[in-house]
């Protein structure tokens, strides 16, 4: 870490003859590579769940003809909240948007986002593959597939209930005399075996709904933004509302119960010469003053916690470009007989690596 560290103060502090020349965009002037750098803001990923309680056709016959106790008889619908994830993206800042001189052979080395973010120098940067979401879904069929015609005939409930019953122990019969190897046609194989046993799952599974009920559970997504700034500072202030019967809602929706979030600066680079920088800024704008390097950024840190009033989603630290200082990599590490590999964080504009070998 020491050493990291002595490293990356060397590359600020040096000031030798160079090629790169890197100055703040301004529309107009000479050809270039222009590259942002990043705010941060933040995305939350709110998990919720749809559970859905559908009461069997013989939910009054289960403990009469099946001896379940515990079967469905009243549709409901309930609404879990499973959890709220965090992420950071990098948001182009059209503040500090600079430009390499296309003369520099640094500029075909650069890796921008497809939004012109810097994201490397001298080396390539690796897709991010993203993983699809797959849900499992439960197969249901039509129970009324597997009615025979004594239960199709049948001219009552009561007997269509009891007939049912009989046929979902006659599955299990079956399935016991596969599994004993007992049964008058057993399976020529292993695989064969395993595709009846299925089967007879899947069927003893849906007669045996039409007495216990069924549960779907469905699972919902919701994002939302989030850019912070200095006047971000907060306490309590409400993220969003949930309800058990109605899902995720809007903040201003009392129908549900509040879901809250703190947001506290812990760490603010407070650059002393503001006044100063600005100035600067204004000079590069007008081609007076040039940044010799690669500009990045040292980000500032805030503590964020997501909660309800029983449950804590998420409380971390972190970094944010928007409260840090723009500082700049040697123009040194970048010239010809140098190939200095650089990565750097495209959510917060910071130095991932650097590889000077």
């Amino acid at each position: 870490m020491k050493k990291f560290a002595s490293l990356l103060l060397l590359l600020i502090s040096m000031n030798m003859m160079a090629q790169v020349e890197v100055t703040a965009f301004n529309a107009g002037m000479a050809e270039g590579v222009t590259y942002f750098l990043p705010d941060t803001r933040l995305e939350f990923t709110v998990r919720a769940q749809c559970v859905t309680s559908t009461p069997g056709e013989f939910a009054r016959y289960a403990d009469r003809f099946l001896r379940i106790t515990d079967a469905i008889t009243d549709e409901s619908k309930e609404w879990l909240l499973t959890g709220v994830d965090v992420k950071s993206t990098g948001v182009p800042n059209e503040a500090n948007a600079f430009t390499v001189s296309i003369n520099d052979n640094v500029a075909s080395n650069l890796r921008l986002t497809n939004d012109g973010i810097i994201q490397a120098v001298n080396r390539d940067v690796e897709p991010v593959e993203i993983p699809e979401k797959q849900q499992r879904k439960v197969k249901r069929v039509d129970p009324r597939v597997y009615f025979t015609e004594e239960i199709l005939q049948s001219t009552s409930t009561a007997k269509m209930a009891e007939l049912i019953a009989k046929e979902i122990y006659a599955i299990r019969e079956s399935k016991l005399s596969i599994t004993r190897g007992t049964a008058d046609n057993m399976p020529k194989d292993g695989l064969s075996m395993q595709l009846v046993l299925d089967e007879l799952d899947l069927q003893e599974r849906t007669l045996t709904e039409l007495f216990t009920g069924h549960v779907d559970t469905v699972s919902y997504e919701c994002s939302i933004r989030f850019m912070p700034t200095v006047e971000s500072d907060t306490a309590r202030a409400v993220l969003f509302r949930f309800s058990r019967k109605m899902g995720i809602l809007e903040r201003d929706d009392l129908a549900g119960s509040p879901v809250y979030y703190d947001f506290d600066v812990k760490e603010k680079i407070e650059v002393p010469q503001v006044e100063e920088t600005n100035k600067l800024l204004k000079l590069l704008k007008k081609g007076e003053v040039k940044k010799e390097g690669i500009c990045y950024i040292v980000p500032g840190r805030a503590k964020l916690k997501i909660y309800s009033p029983g449950k804590i989603f998420f409380e971390d630290e972190l970094p944010f470009a928007q409260f840090g200082t723009v500082e700049v990599l040697s123009k040194k590490l970048f010239g010809k007989n140098s190939n200095t590999k650089v990565l750097f964080d495209t959510a917060t504009g910071g130095i991932i690596s650097i590889d000077n070998k």
